[in-house]
Formats: C-alpha cells, sequence, structure tokens
C-alpha cells in the first residue's frame, strides 16, 4: 500500500520478510489463500511481482496519524502540520540554528505515506518530510521496529522516491537511528525504544524469542551428553545451530553492549548532514 502502483518484486518482499513477521513460504502459504486481494505480475524487467488488488481505506492510516489525539498540538491537527517525535542522545547536541530549523520543519504540511505524492517538489523540506513519514511508517510495521539498510536501498522505485532518499537517515537522528554491530548497518525508530529495551513488543518476537532459547536449551544439553548420539544425529545438531543462528537474528540489537543505552552514541555511515 506504501508503493506507487501497488507492486512490490518478490525479492524485495523476501529481502524483508523476517522483519514483516511474513512466512518463509508465504508464496505458497499465504498468497494462494487470497486472491481477492493479491496477484503475481511479470515486470518489464521480468521479474515476478506481487500485486495488490483490493484498497482497504481502514488500513491505510499511518501511525503518525493514528496517535495524533495524544502526540499531536491541537493546533497542529487543524492545520495537517503533524509532528514527528523526537528524541536525541544524551550529551549530543544541535546547534541553535538547527534546533530552530528543525521546529520550522516540523510544521510543514504531513504528507500520508499512503497518498500520491508526485506533486510535490522533491527539492523541497516538505518533500523531505513525506520521506521521513514514509520511512517512519514502514519501520513501525515491522516487528522490531528496524531492518537493515540495504533492506531498503532499493525501495527507491517502487516508493517514487528520489537520489540518496537514505540520506534522511542522517539529516534526522532524533527519529532514526543507525546502528553499526556486527558491521551491519541498521536502521531503527527511535521512538520505539527506552534504551535497549522496546517500548511494546509484537506477540511474535516473543514467540521467536522462547524459540531461540530453546533451541539453545537442546544445543547445551546435547553438549553435556544428555542426550545418547547416534550416527544420524550430526544433521540434527547442525539443523539445530541452524535454527539458533536464525532465531537469534532479531535479538542482536538487544544483547547488551558496551554502554548502558541502544542509543549512547550516535553513529551512521557518514557524519551528520546538517540541513542548516
Amino acid at each position: 500500500m506504501l508503493t506507487s502502483d501497488r507492486i512490490l518484486p518478490l525479492q524485495t518482499i523476501d529481502q524483508l520478510k523476517w522483519d514483516l513477521g511474513l512466512p518463509y513460504d508465504y508464496q505458497h502459504s499465504f498468497v494462494p489463500n487470497h486472491p481477492e486481494r493479491f496477484s503475481y505480475v511479470r515486470l518489464p524487467d521480468h521479474r515476478v511481482g506481487l500485486k495488490l488488488l483490493f484498497w482497504d481505506d481502514k488500513l491505510a492510516i499511518s501511525e503518525l496519524q493514528k496517535n495524533t489525539s495524544l502526540q499531536q498540538k491541537a493546533e497542529d491537527i487543524k492545520n495537517g502540520s503533524l509532528a514527528f517525535p523526537i528524541s536525541f542522545t544524551r550529551g549530543f547536541g544541535l546547534k541553535r540554528k538547527c534546533m530552530e530549523w528543525l521546529k520550522e520543519w516540523q510544521k510543514l504540511p504531513y504528507t500520508s505515506p499512503y497518498t500520491n505524492a508526485s506533486h510535490l517538489d522533491p527539492r523541497t523540506d516538505v518533500s523531505e518530510k513525506r520521506i521521513v513519514g514514509v520511512f517512519h511508517e514502514l519501520l513501525h510495521l515491522t516487528l522490531h521496529k528496524q531492518t537493515e539498510r540495504k533492506n531498503v536501498s532499493n525501495l527507491r522505485r517502487p516508493l517514487a522516491l528520489p537520489q540518496k532518499f537514505t540520506k534522511v537517515f542522517e539529516r534526522h537522528p532524533g527519529i532514526f537511528y543507525i546502528s553499526k554491530k556486527s558491521d551491519t548497518q541498521t536502521v531503527v525508530l527511535r521512538e520505539a525504544y527506552n534504551g535497549q529495551e522496546p517500548v511494546q513488543n509484537h506477540p511474535l518476537v516473543q514467540i521467536r524469542q522462547e524459540f531461540a532459547s530453546l533451541l539453545k536449551k537442546g544445543l547445551l544439553d546435547r553438549s553435556r551428553g544428555v542426550y545418547r548420539k547416534k550416527p544420524s544425529d550430526t544433521n540434527m545438531v547442525k539443523g539445530l545451530r541452524k535454527g539458533v543462528c536464525i532465531a537469534e537474528k532479531t535479538n542482536y540489537l538487544s544483547s547488551k553492549d558496551e554502554s548502558d543505552s541502544m542509543f549512547s552514541e550516535y553513529d551512521s555511515d557518514g557524519p551528520l548532514q546538517n540541513p542548516c
């Protein structure tokens, strides 16, 4: 629903399916069960894409719009200039000129990520606020409110975004955080975390964590010799180890860092580009 033509290549969906909580075999177990909503199409580059057939206006409401009564001022709601929740790391300061620019930027009109924005000039701050809104919504749709940066790098055409659109992550460190743990750049939505802990856990996240714990226990018991070793057990152990790696993928940002806070130090793949 965020795309301009309601189509996404399967390759793009595959990169995001873990973060979105989709079944591993969604192409066979989920899509065929909803023929009235989805269909496969052949793209101009000969790849296969998934097309949305049914538009639901009830779902085309962004997270920012849902929380207007709690997070927004009455005047801003009336003017349609919704502001994003912003927080900075302790000790991270902006120059007064930049803070003034940020306050004025927050007052600009908010364009829903579910509406057509082709009329916006990509060189304007209003367009930039729309881009921020798109990724603010996309991260809210993920289970952990985060995804690897490479997963969004190929969304420019489907989402009708301008060149170098990912620069908004550096330009708005109060909204997004870029982690480089395990040599992997991960874009995190700041408002979704209180220190290292998520503000709210998705039910599927708890299931994954319990599954990872169960696999760990099985491997530990196996190493202690609790189970009688058989020649056929080799493949089973390899499978368990692989399962642990997959299940722990969602928890690598929750592990204890050298600091007390997940956002103790602003980190990105480049210096902050001052908008002012």
